[in-house]
């Protein structure tokens, strides 16, 4: 039966199912230069236009992030770790999710330092479908940080308390300054 695959390409969406074993998709992506894609169906970003397959091969270097589905490592072997928010531009798409790494790490070097494919928490994709925008919110998306143009943190958005009174603003019309 295998793990349900959703990928993102360079020009396409690719869908089907990938063979596993019981490993995580992350070990399996990082574990072999290609993944065999079972009855793979590829979704044009271009014009939408499908091309269905039994079978598609596909190169981990081709494959700019991949949606988790499947088992989660072994409760056993995780460690403590902080989350951090980043973003990461990926040629036609731009992902932002959280990073799990050790509490006293710089995300990016950690990114750096990890196997190519890097999965990210509480994720999002966005990117331009039949030139439209489009951004899917997903729980895990593993990305590949070689293929990242850029990746960086993302600061926490200021937040104002609930209840308080917001300050007034005053504008002033500088539109008659010359007038007169």
């Amino acid at each position: 039966m295998g793990i349900e695959f959703v990928g993102y390409a360079g020009d396409c969406r690719i869908f089907g199912r990938v063979p596993s074993l019981g490993e995580r998709l992350t070990d399996l992506l990082n574990g072999g230069q290609r993944v065999i894609v079972r009855d793979a169906r590829l979704e044009s970003l271009d014009d939408g236009h499908v091309v269905c397959a039994p079978l598609a091969e596909v190169e981990r270097d081709e494959l700019y992030a991949v949606v988790a589905h499947g088992p989660r490592g072994a409760a056993a072997k995780r460690i403590r770790t902080a989350k951090r928010r980043i973003r990461v531009d990926l040629g036609p798409y731009v992902v932002l999710g959280n990073l799990h790494s050790p509490p006293d790490a710089d995300p990016v070097g950690d990114v750096l330092r990890r196997d190519v494919m890097v999965p990210l928490t509480n994720a999002t994709i966005a990117y331009a479908r039949n030139g439209r925008a489009e951004a899917e919110d997903v729980g895990t998306i593993i990305v590949n940080r070689t293929l990242a143009e850029w990746i960086s943190p993302v600061d926490e958005i200021p937040r104002v308390g609930v209840g308080r009174t917001p300050r007034r603003i005053q504008i002033k019309d500088f539109t008659n300054l010359n007038a007169g």
